[in-house]
């Protein structure tokens, strides 16, 4: 046994080279044989133009590298496992006559999009050569014309602020104005265009204020109204935040003598409205200013008359005196009717 073994050893050195390079020879097909299995094949389309990459690479812009492709910032690239797809960017241009150019760097659309986003009024201009629904190509020139057209220069005044300031050391309604609104102005000048002699469009080309308008100051007398809810928010001028109606039309004022009621059974009071309930519904929360400057305030439309039934006036406003009804009188009034 001894013999053997030492027999076995003896064979061992003497072919000891053979072995190892066998084994190197192994190793070395083992790890090319790892190499081939992760290698793999891209298809890169650039545009139209195919080409195939092998790599061992997963990042995009190293198999790009490889390939020798160099990306332009608006080019768009989209990826898969096996395919990198390049729509290259181009320019097309959108010239008006007699007018400014346009340079527009795109990857697709048609001629429309080219129009829109070169901010051209389609309705205003024609196009000379292209449809709209034409596909943009690289270099491109799409020429454009605006129809026949005038411009015409217009005043126009700009309605003056109201700041309104209640008191209670004013009468109810009354008004002290501490400074005049004046109203502004401000011209415009207007492009008309036209085809086959119709008007088509018009668009403002500019606009300059020649004079500021001038904000009314006025305190008015909140001493005797009826006092509104606590969720009742007035703005700065005077008209409540949120309402679901407003009425123009005129009212008068009325009072009533000890013991009466109102159609709707209540006692009346500041704030006790006679309606044409066909109008505005009994039980109806109302905010009433007239266009004097007069506020009546917080209201609930709750009794009627001969003069709103027959519509000769929109309301009726309750007054504890005549001598307030007779200053009162008859006026246009706004009433809000209140959500």
């Amino acid at each position: 046994m001894k013999e053997q073994l030492l027999g076995c050893l003896a064979f061992f050195k003497r072919h000891a080279a053979v072995f190892i390079a066998i084994g190197l020879g192994v190793l070395s097909a083992l790890m090319l044989l790892g190499m081939t299995l992760s290698l793999r094949s891209v298809t890169v389309n650039d545009d139209g133009k195919k080409l195939t990459v092998l790599t061992f690479s997963h990042d995009r812009e190293s198999i790009l590298a490889s390939a020798g492709i160099t990306l332009q910032s608006q080019d768009v690239v989209t990826s898969s496992a096996s395919e990198i797809e390049i729509n290259r960017a181009f320019h097309v241009t959108v010239a008006v006559d007699g007018g400014d150019s346009t340079t527009l760097c795109v990857t697709e659309g048609t001629v429309a999009d080219a129009l829109k986003s070169a901010q051209i009024n389609t309705v205003t201009h024609t196009l000379a050569k292209y449809a709209p629904e034409d596909t943009l190509t690289a270099n491109m020139v799409i020429d454009v014309k605006p129809l026949e057209n005038t411009t015409r220069t217009e005043t126009e005044e700009i309605a003056h602020e109201t700041v309104l300031t209640f008191s209670e050391d004013l009468p109810a309604g009354s008004r002290s104005t501490q400074q005049k609104g004046v109203a502004g102005e401000k011209t415009i000048v207007y492009r008309d265009y036209f085809k086959d002699g119709k008007l088509v469009e018009t668009e403002i080309v500019s606009e300059t204020v020649t004079r500021e308008p001038v904000t009314e100051l006025a305190t008015v007398g909140a001493g005797a109204l009826s006092t509104p809810p606590e969720t009742l928010s007035i703005d700065a001028n005077g008209v409540p935040q949120k309402y679901k109606q407003v009425l123009t039309g005129t009212a008068c004022a009325y009072t009533a003598g000890e013991g009466a009621r109102t159609s709707t059974g209540t006692i009346p009071a500041v704030g006790t409205v006679a309606v044409n309930p066909k109008v505005i519904p009994y039980g109806s929360k109302l905010f009433i200013v007239s266009e004097r400057g007069y506020v009546y305030g917080y209201g609930v439309a709750s009794d009627t008359g001969g003069g709103v039934l027959k519509n000769l006036i929109l309301a009726d406003l309750y007054m504890d005196t005549a001598k307030e009804c007779f200053q009162f009188g008859r006026q246009q009034v706004t009433i809000y009717v209140l959500e």
